[in-house]
């Protein structure tokens, strides 16, 4: 008879919940390959913003940047966009968009849209990135602010 003591049943528990929580906010952002070059990652203006308006968030990847970042509107709904690295700064994990927040699955530390932990372990903000456009592009300087 094989017998699970209380402590390992919710550990496993808590590990399935986290497991399902990252899936589903995984489900719903894709991810944008692009090219940095220089300081800036460079990514085309039409295209992201046609992919922002049917979803919350895409995830911004790109060969060299320190981190993914997830692009998105600002929580004011205005025209703007706010790019913030999706490393929680509690122990590394990415966090998800979701429900009007960033979630880390790890350990359930959570943001706001504008990057400030709202809940902890976290207790530093995610990287701000500067964000600049054109006709043609939007640009994020690899200078967080």
């Amino acid at each position: 008879v094989c017998k699970i003591s209380l402590i390992d049943r919710r550990k496993v528990l808590c590990q399935l919940g986290v497991g399902l929580v990252g899936l589903y906010g995984c489900a719903g952002m894709p991810t944008y390959m692009a090219v940095l070059k220089g300081e800036e990652i460079m990514l085309n203006r039409v295209e992201v913003e046609k992919a922002l308006q049917d979803r919350e968030a895409i995830r911004v990847r790109a060969a060299g940047w320190a981190e993914d970042i997830v692009l998105m509107r600002p929580e004011d709904g205005g025209d703007g966009l706010v790019a913030l690295g999706m490393t929680c700064s509690h122990l590394g994990c990415q966090v998800r968009p979701g429900g009007g927040f960033l979630v880390c699955p790890c350990h359930g530390s959570t943001y706001n849209l504008r990057g400030e932990v709202v809940r902890g372990p976290a207790q530093k903000d995610l990287h701000k990135y500067w964000i600049s456009k054109n006709e043609n592009y939007i640009n994020i300087t690899a200078t967080v602010r």
